[in-house]
């Protein structure tokens, strides 16, 4: 036992290992037995996806670890080897990884003696490369010769399954004749470049919503006199740009506020600018939102510190969090935008 409540859960799931385990992965010391951990599911995956693509002479291996340099050679001299065998003129062997699921590190015999890093990290024992060169063997025989190979069962997809320690996002929520994306402080009138940082903040919403990965929350609009559009020169990954996201003081509301800053560069172009703030809510029931979720600022203020109206917020949330299914059905996403008004930068 830990004073640690997780470590304390997770140990109740794992057993002392085998003196079978013991000599399988010697000389590895065996610190956490997930090899036989099957609750709730499997800790380790008792079978792994590879496979082969030819494209003329190049062969690519396709593995769900990272192998040694030296363990890499071996695989690739071993299909180097057979590929030649059969009478293809300087084959091409490269290692694609990490494909279709991931199994830590694969390291040669000798190296997994020394039982550093990534010998100790290598799931399935001293002989886990040899596994390896085995089937890619027999896989890429299997391809030259024009038949089909036997294969094991899939993993399964565990992905409905995996357990989070993160509370979900109930529903956000903003005080009532007040929009999502409209702006709560907004910027000045004029600015000047290298000296001044631009501070705006909008009502906003939990960006565990939408990561917008390969996107933004967060633009620099410039005017163009030309034409009269907005052209977008930083986003909230520029090293000038800061977007800060908070939530209310008592975090049981879901009202939250997205901060946006914007350090002027001394040689950015003079003229006129805004900040705008792309986001998504989480909502009750699709569009219709509830009273208590769309309270007013001052009721907010009223209650706060209230065990009645905290117990109720708490059990809503765990309502929430409990049952998947019925908050497939409750809930439901939508983007919202919104910018500043324009300001100058000289």
């Amino acid at each position: 036992n830990t004073s640690n409540l997780f470590w304390n859960m997770i140990g109740g799931f794992l057993s002392p290992p085998s003196q079978q385990q013991k000599e399988c992965h010697h000389p590895k010391p065996i610190l956490l037995n997930t090899g036989e951990a099957t609750l709730p599911y499997p800790w380790d995956p008792k079978t792994v996806p590879i496979s082969v693509f030819r494209v003329g002479r190049l062969f690519i291996l396709n593995v769900p670890c990272e192998f040694t340099t030296m363990a890499g050679r071996r695989l690739r001299r071993a299909i180097e080897t057979i590929a030649t065998d059969h009478g293809i003129d300087k084959p091409e062997i490269t290692i694609a990884g990490l494909a279709n699921s991931y199994t830590h590190y694969v390291t040669t015999f000798e190296e997994y003696a020394g039982q550093r890093y990534e010998a100790a990290s290598t799931l399935y024992g001293p002989h886990t490369l040899s596994g390896y060169i085995q089937e890619f063997e027999r896989i890429v025989l299997d391809l030259l010769n024009d038949r089909p190979s036997l294969t094991d069962a899939p993993p399964q997809d565990l992905r409905k399954k995996q357990i989070s320690l993160i509370p979900p996002v109930l529903a956000d929520t903003i005080g009532v004749g007040k929009k999502f994306g409209s702006v709560a402080i907004d910027s000045k009138d004029a600015y000047t470049r290298g000296t001044d940082t631009v501070h705006v903040s909008f009502r906003s919403a939990n960006p565990r919503n939408n990561q917008r990965i390969e996107g933004t929350f967060m633009t620099v609009d410039h005017h163009l006199e030309e034409d009269g559009s907005w052209k977008t020169l930083y986003v909230d990954g520029d090293w000038c740009t800061k977007y800060v996201w908070k939530s209310d003081v008592v975090g049981l509301f879901g009202i939250s506020f997205a901060e946006m800053y914007w350090q002027i560069p001394s040689d950015a172009t003079p003229g006129t600018y805004r900040i705008c703030h792309e986001g998504t809510r989480k909502t009750l029931i699709g569009d219709v939102e509830w009273l208590a979720f769309y309270a007013p600022d001052w009721w907010l203020l009223e209650t706060f510190g209230s065990m009645a109206a905290g117990l109720l917020a708490q059990g809503i949330k765990l309502l929430g969090s409990l049952s998947g299914s019925i908050e497939r059905w409750q809930f439901g996403y939508k983007d919202f935008y919104g910018c500043s008004s324009s300001f100058v930068v000289t």
